[in-house]
């Protein structure tokens, strides 16, 4: 385990957190997934935190981040999905528009997911983000049929928003 150092405190805290767009619309391509990785990378650092993994899927994103004591996570959370929705709604308007209407319209699901990440080896967290965008999940995710609409998400007893 590797600590970090600030002035008064040694710490190391670190969150899997799991956004998902409204209504799962499958708005996030490879594009921009690329540019929401690399935007929550710099909102990350100036939290005085760091992205260590990332990955998207065409509804969802998963990040591990580190923090420092002084971030609150509901903060970040919410930082990350006001401006991970700004920016991505400026640089990419007309394929957003496909799959949200209107302006009124939020970009994410108002959930979402976290977890410290103390009982999981790094290694394992890490490993499951990285493997969102693989062939192998993909096949997963038909396989299961786990997001297809068969009734309500309540009706499932799934009230999890993490992919």
């Amino acid at each position: 385990m590797e600590y970090k150092k600030t002035f008064h405190s040694v710490y190391s805290l670190t969150y899997h957190m799991v956004f998902v767009t409204k209504y799962r619309k499958p708005v996030i391509s490879n594009e921009i997934g690329d540019f929401m990785k690399e935007r929550a990378a710099y909102l990350c650092e100036r939290f005085r935190g760091e992205l260590i993994s990332a990955e998207t899927d065409m509804d969802h994103i998963h990040l591990l981040v580190s923090l420092p004591p002084s971030a609150a996570p509901s903060v970040v959370v919410r930082t990350l999905k006001t401006q991970l929705s700004r920016e991505v709604r400026e640089q990419y308007t007309d394929h957003v528009r496909k799959y949200l209407y209107g302006e009124d319209c939020p970009f994410w699901s108002s959930s979402y997911f976290i977890a410290t990440t103390g009982s999981v080896p790094m290694e394992t967290v890490k490993a499951y983000i990285d493997g969102q965008r693989t062939d192998a999940h993909k096949r997963k995710y038909e396989k299961t049929g786990r997001y297809k609409k068969s009734g309500s998400r309540r009706s499932r007893g799934n009230s999890s928003p993490n992919g």
